[in-house]
């Protein structure tokens, strides 16, 4: 009985030690961080005489899930560039092995990949100017909009501008490329005449904003709209002589 016991007991711990998943894998750089949906061409050095294996891997080495990433040729489609786009949240390693075609030798390349959740948030910022004189200059010229755009709760990493915003004014669409200073310039506006002006408020809605990755997020409903209020200056006080 004792005997079999210990056979059991081998038994498990044999099974123990072959089902320990796989060690966390080295890697030879890091990329900066990813946000979910961003998409990334990597490539490394072309040569005739390679042959390339790419791998995506999750935290502990194994294959990642493919519900995890989408990862496809470029166009046209080489061996040594692929295109990845980063489904989910979490640690993963993309490896690449270069197998030579003669002599079959191999090396490879491994870079860490950290990818957070979208947790963009973008709003209007408060000082934006949004009353102007209708003889105010800036509305002819272009009003410019400032925007609060944050990642997690702090400011995005310069890595992800410029970055695409898709706008309207009034119902008319326009596309807008802002930096780190999240500021962006609309058409300028004819009034007419200033002291009866053509239109009284301008509404900029942002429709949505595309990080340089690919990341695409839009403002909460209650945040998409600024009302610019534009005043009629007094009409021009003509000096009588009496």
């Amino acid at each position: 009985m004792k005997k079999l016991q210990k056979l059991l007991l081998f038994a498990i711990f044999s099974i123990g030690i072959c089902g320990t998943v796989n060690a966390q894998v080295t890697h030879d750089a890091e990329q900066d961080p990813v946000v979910v949906g961003g998409n990334f061409t990597y490539t490394v050095p072309e040569d005739p005489n390679h042959n390339w294996t790419w791998e995506v891997l999750d935290n502990l080495g194994a294959d990642a899930d493919t519900d995890d990433y989408a990862l496809i040729d470029v166009t046209p489609a080489v061996g040594y560039s692929k295109n990845i786009t980063w489904k989910t949240a979490g640690t993963f390693y993309v490896r690449v092995t270069a197998e030579h075609k003669t002599t079959l030798c191999t090396n490879d390349f491994v870079i860490k990949v950290d990818v957070a959740n979208n947790d963009y948030v973008v709003a209007f910022n408060a000082g934006t100017e949004n009353v102007y004189c209708a003889d105010d200059a800036n509305i002819a010229s272009g009003m410019e909009i400032t925007l609060d755009v944050t990642l997690g709760g702090t400011a995005p990493a310069t890595s992800y501008y410029g970055m695409e915003v898709q706008y309207k004014v009034g119902t008319n669409d326009y596309t807008a490329t802002i930096g780190t200073d999240n500021k962006f310039t609309i058409p300028g506006m004819d009034v007419v005449n200033p002291v009866t002006p053509a239109f009284t408020s301008v509404t900029v809605t942002i429709v949505q904003i595309k990080d340089a990755n690919g990341v695409i997020f839009t403002p909460d409903a209650d945040a998409d709209k600024l009302v610019i209020t534009v005043h009629p200056i007094p009409a021009k006080p003509t000096i009588t002589i009496l």
